[in-house]
């Protein structure tokens, strides 16, 4: 997929979650805009923007890790994995390092492009190419 509609699809997303997570603190009858309450509605709203990227680069994390490993060592690893922390201790995990992680893989996404397109307008100026008025 093209990473500028992948970006956009994702970037969509995260809006959504996001504003929906705010309509649902402000839609609660019970709201008083304490302290308390909107730290934990920015917590909140921040963990919603930035879950779908998280979950993103953690693929991407276990593609590159788990690339050219035979299956056996493949379901090893994630077995070793699973045991140790879990999946409620994953799921916590996410939850924890997901505007961090999410703040990467917008910057890897966003640099790929950059690279993509610096590339192509290189290869498209590029002198030694034969273009098809040339004689």
């Amino acid at each position: 997929m093209n990473k500028i509609k992948q970006l956009f699809i994702v970037l969509t997303i995260c809006i959504a979650l996001a504003a929906s997570a705010v309509l649902l603190y402000l839609l609660d009858p019970t709201f008083i805009p304490d302290a308390y309450r909107v730290s934990s509605m920015v917590i909140v709203v921040s963990w919603a923007f930035f879950i779908t990227p998280s979950m993103l680069f953690g693929v991407q994390l276990a593609r590159k890790y788990f690339e050219g490993k035979s299956p056996e060592y493949a379901f090893r690893d994630g077995v070793r994995i699973g045991v140790i922390a879990g999946l409620g201790g994953i799921l916590v995990l996410s939850l924890l390092v997901s505007p961090i992680t999410g703040i990467l893989w917008y910057i890897h996404t966003v640099k790929e492009i950059a690279v993509s397109k610096k590339n192509k307008n290189r290869s498209s100026d590029n002198p030694d190419e034969k273009d098809i008025f040339d004689p």
